[in-house]
């Protein structure tokens, strides 16, 4: 019985034994299965930077402007008696938009004129005075003092009609300017001062009219913006006696969907300002469609260079950090590595690279997760679009 018990005690011993064998061989393979796993480099897509050739294109915000603008006030004091127009109305120049009561400055006028018949007449007796004084001293019958006096006296005369012309030109002024004219063509305004009203000279404030069958747009420029333009030669192309200049594009800020607008830039100031430190420009745009009106705000873009080559990678590849800009790039013994660039103008989902690459690095666009810099990597191309 005992050499019994002791024989099973040697086989469960055995089965155990092989059991353990077993599972620790099994464990030794799936061991060896994570540490392959773990060794393989990961997989991630790469692409090298885009070479194309691009317009470049400026953007800025740029207030649009009337091309005139007048504020009509009147040249005479006097009482509105009419007005000629419908507020909102477009005017032509010349066309007749208030009247003040012309009466006071026609009898003003018509004084004028009876001082000058006046003057005339007094001028017409010392002519003849003075040529009867000289008859009388070529026969020594008067004086020479008494001739000069005549003389004297026809020369005075002469004074006093001019003095009387003059007072007779300024009536005729004032009579005219009763009649207030549109000194532009353009839209007229809101009529501030109804008839009856006083109306003071040079102060009264009757309307404004706006001149926008062409709108100008003003942008401020960087000083860096300045100097790259001075540099690619662009305020040459600028005409600003012929009004001629580089293309620009405009379009209203609430509705991206509006077509672009195309002007010219034919203007720029003579210094960047002190207190902003930057340089405006004018741009003419044509706005006979009346789309435009002053006081709007718009986006501008300038095309200040033609067919420059660059280089390009899409904008949600490149890293940002507390330094710099980055992209993680794949070197020749694939291992990921960190690189930082310069960029430059962003061009739809494109961004331009002006440093820190070359044209045949291998750029990671798909798995940057997985690029841990210093690590090695197995790079796939993927092409770009």
């Amino acid at each position: 019985m005992k050499q019994s018990k002791s024989i099973l005690t040697k086989i469960n011993i055995a089965a155990f034994a092989a059991l353990a064998l077993v599972l620790a061989a099994g464990c030794d393979k799936k061991n060896g299965q994570g540490d392959q796993k773990e060794t393989q480099a990961p997989v991630v897509k790469v692409m090298n930077p885009i070479k194309k050739n691009v317009d470049m294109w400026d953007e800025y915000t740029a207030r649009i402007d009337a091309l005139a603008y007048v504020e009509l006030r009147a040249r005479v004091s006097g009482y509105l008696e009419k007005v000629f127009f419908v507020e909102g109305q477009d005017v032509k120049e010349g066309d007749m938009l208030f009247r003040i009561d012309p009466r006071p400055y026609q009898a003003a006028l018509d004084s004028c004129k009876a001082g000058v018949k006046e003057v005339e007449a007094r001028l017409a007796l010392a002519q003849n005075n003075l040529k009867r004084a000289k008859d009388l001293l070529a026969a020594n019958t008067i004086s020479k003092e008494t001739y000069e006096t005549r003389n004297s006296e026809l020369l005075a005369a002469q004074a006093e009609l001019l003095n009387a012309k003059a007072k007779l030109r300024d009536a005729e002024l004032n009579l005219e300017f009763t009649e207030i004219r549109a000194p532009i063509s353009g839209k007229v305004g809101e009529t501030f001062v109804d008839p009856g009203n006083l109306i003071t000279a040079n102060s009264t404030l009757l309307t404004t009219i706006v001149k926008s069958d062409v709108v100008q747009a003003y942008f401020e420029i960087s000083e860096r913006d300045v100097m790259n333009y001075k540099k690619n030669g662009l305020f040459n192309k600028i005409d600003i006696i012929k009004k001629t200049g580089p293309v620009v594009e405009l379009q209203m800020m609430e509705n991206s969907g509006d077509k672009m607008k195309r002007g010219v830039l034919n203007y720029y100031d003579n210094r960047i300002g002190v207190e902003t430190s930057s340089l405006t420009l004018r741009a003419d745009f044509d706005n006979k469609d009346g789309k435009l009106s002053p006081g709007m705000f718009a986006k501008a873009r300038v095309l200040s260079e033609e067919n420059v080559e660059v280089m390009l990678l899409p904008e949600d590849i490149i890293g940002t950090d507390l330094i710099n800009r980055y992209v993680v790039v794949v070197d020749e013994n694939n291992v990921a590595q960190y690189k930082a660039v310069k960029i430059g103008k962003l061009l739809g989902k494109y961004r331009v690279i002006e440093g820190g690459l070359s044209f045949g690095d291998k750029v990671v666009s798909v798995g940057l997760q997985r690029a841990v810099p210093g690590n090695k990597v197995t790079p796939e191309f993927e092409k770009a679009q």
